[in-house]
């Protein structure tokens, strides 16, 4: 799936995008804090969902308004190899962050991260997991990355895309590691031109967080440090392999240009028989009685 779109997107209009996805949720928290006196930044699943319905609501007026001809192409594009490239990218980025974030700890801001969601609430998970990550891909890859690129060159489309994602995520400890998933699914997204493989590498990369965020993944770096820090370094690695195995499998586009070589194997050989059927002569034969007869 994509989303299409016919003039583009400049910088301040996707920025505004941005305003707006703040504003679904920072809004209701001040409306609900000053009737009521409620903080809702204490409740993490009721942020979560009021930041997925702002999302969804920035999403549709995009979609709904004429100015910017944004149109939502359904499409499905997924390879074996590719699935399992995907996954396997997602967990090594996991790791690679993680080791980031033992090396240089940043504040964390809990009223303000997602983070602070366990695996023991099945809703949360599946709004943190899955849903959130498919209208964050909709939203910085579909609407405003694609937007960027009418506009502006792959590199600067990429990086601005990463930004604002990294920016959607106040918490200074998730910054980094949002950055990070911004580059690697914006770079899926420029390879295939296709939401559902940076979905898959984005739903990977929400599920093995939350998995060692309760695990605890930092009681292992205290205690064998070494053999942690290699393991990152090892991860590093299988990004950069990853990267060089993405510019290998073919994208749809490739797919339906270059047909497989039997098939155009068989065409070849069925126009060849219908030339000596027809003329009694090889096709070398009858292009050169052609020439002969045209001269």
């Amino acid at each position: 799936m994509y989303v299409k779109t016919r003039h583009g997107l400049s910088l301040n209009g996707a920025w505004q995008m941005q305003i707006a996805l703040f504003a679904g949720w920072i809004v209701p928290c001040a409306v609900v804090y000053m009737v009521s006196g409620t903080n809702l930044l204490q409740f993490p699943t009721m942020l979560s969902w009021l930041y997925l319905l702002g999302g969804v609501s920035v999403i549709l007026c995009a979609l709904i308004r004429k100015r910017d001809n944004f149109q939502f192409m359904p499409r499905l594009f997924m390879t074996g190899e590719l699935f399992l490239l995907c996954i396997s990218m997602a967990i090594a980025l996991v790791m690679v962050k993680d080791g980031a974030g033992s090396l240089l700890p940043l504040p964390v801001w809990p009223d303000m991260s997602f983070t602070s969601i366990r695996i023991g609430s099945p809703l949360a998970i599946v709004c943190t997991v899955v849903l959130m990550a498919m209208m964050e891909e909709i939203l910085f890859r579909g609407i405003i990355m694609e937007a960027l690129l009418h506009r502006y060159s792959n590199g600067i489309a990429l990086i601005q895309s990463a930004l604002l994602y990294m920016l959607a995520h106040p918490d200074p400890a998730q910054m980094p590691g949002a950055f990070l998933l911004g580059l690697a699914t914006g770079t899926v997204y420029l390879r295939f031109r296709d939401l559902c493989p940076s979905m898959l590498v984005h739903i990977s990369y929400n599920a093995a967080a939350a998995l060692m965020l309760n695990v605890g993944s930092q009681h292992f770096a205290q205690d064998s440090p070494v053999m942690y820090y290699v393991m990152v370094t090892g991860c590093v690695g299988a990004l950069v392999g990853g990267y060089f195995l993405l510019q290998r499998i073919p994208c749809l586009n490739q797919r339906q240009k270059r047909p497989p070589f039997r098939e155009t194997a068989f065409a070849y050989g069925t126009i060849r028989v219908i030339i000596i059927c027809r003329t009694g002569a090889s096709p070398a034969s009858h292009r050169a009685h052609t020439r002969r007869r045209g001269s």
